[in-house]
Formats: structure tokens, C-alpha cells, sequence
């Protein structure tokens, strides 16, 4: 061979493909922190939603988040049928939002619990312990653990 057309070493190779994979890895990394603030966005929106369809069934209910049956929101959120919700429309959305919710974050349901004029839903978020809450004051606040529960109805 001429030594005018000497080509890559074997060493000179393996470093730029070492290299090329660490970039590839940040990247990655990345992404995938991307990805959890995205799933974080769309759970706070589905719960923004669900608050829409809160207001939807409290006025579907004479002013009251209890239906005639005797179940409140929370028993739609629970179980996102007809019985529960006031139409098949609130019944349909709720279904289909809180299944986003469990999708996005593993599994995690919406917790909900609701009285006769107020209510409370939360939900995980996908990065870190967070919690996304809503209540029926409109308040809309990150918490650092869930406050929706047996009797509590307001985010703080």
C-alpha cells in the first residue's frame, strides 16, 4: 500500500463511536425528563377537564354535587358510569379522562371526594412525589402529597 492512503486506525474508530454513544446517552436522558414534564402537563390538564365536568354535573344536579340516586361526584369519578354521572355524555368524558390519568402515570388513579356543595380531586404527577389538586373554590395547586380524602374537600 502507499502510505499517501493510509486510512482510520482501529483506535481512532472505537473513540469517535465512544463518543458519538455518550452524546447518544444525554440525549436520551434527556428526553426522557421531557417526556415526564409532557405526561405532567396532559394530567394537569384531564384534571382541569374533569373540573369542567364537576361544574357540568353540579348544575345537572339542582345545584349539588349529589345526584338523585344519592352518589356523589366522586362515585362518577370512581367509576365513570351512567348511574353514577348525570348524563352519558359526563359519564363518557369522565371514563375516558381518568383513564388518561391511570395511562400516563403508571397506573395511579384520581382520588375524589365530594359533599353535597363542595368537592376534591387529585392526582400524582408523573415526575418526582407531586400532586396536581382541584377543588370546587377553584383552587388548582401542586401539593407534595395527596389532601384529597374521607372528608377533606379542599386542596389546602
Amino acid at each position: 500500500m502507499n502510505k499517501n492512503q493510509r486510512g482510520f486506525t482501529l483506535i481512532e474508530l472505537l473513540v469517535v463511536i465512544a463518543i458519538i454513544g455518550i452524546l447518544a446517552a444525554l440525549v436520551l436522558v434527556a428526553l426522557g425528563n421531557a417526556r415526564d414534564k409532557a405526561n405532567d402537563a396532559a394530567i394537569k390538564s384531564d384534571l382541569g377537564q374533569l373540573r369542567t365536568l364537576a361544574e357540568v354535573f353540579y348544575d345537572s344536579n339542582g345545584s349539588a354535587y349529589v345526584n338523585a340516586n344519592g352518589d356523589d361526584w366522586s362515585a362518577c369519578v370512581g367509576n365513570g358510569v351512567l348511574a353514577d354521572c348525570a348524563t352519558q355524555e359526563i359519564a363518557d368524558s369522565v371514563a375516558s379522562l381518568t383513564a388518561d390519568i391511570e395511562t400516563k402515570n403508571n397506573g395511579v388513579s384520581v382520588a375524589a371526594t365530594a359533599g353535597a356543595s363542595t368537592f376534591c380531586m387529585s392526582a400524582k404527577l408523573k415526575s418526582g412525589t407531586d400532586h396536581i389538586c382541584v377543588d370546587a373554590s377553584g383552587e388548582f395547586e401542586t401539593l407534595t402529597a395527596a389532601s384529597c380524602g374521607t372528608g377533606v374537600f379542599t386542596c389546602s
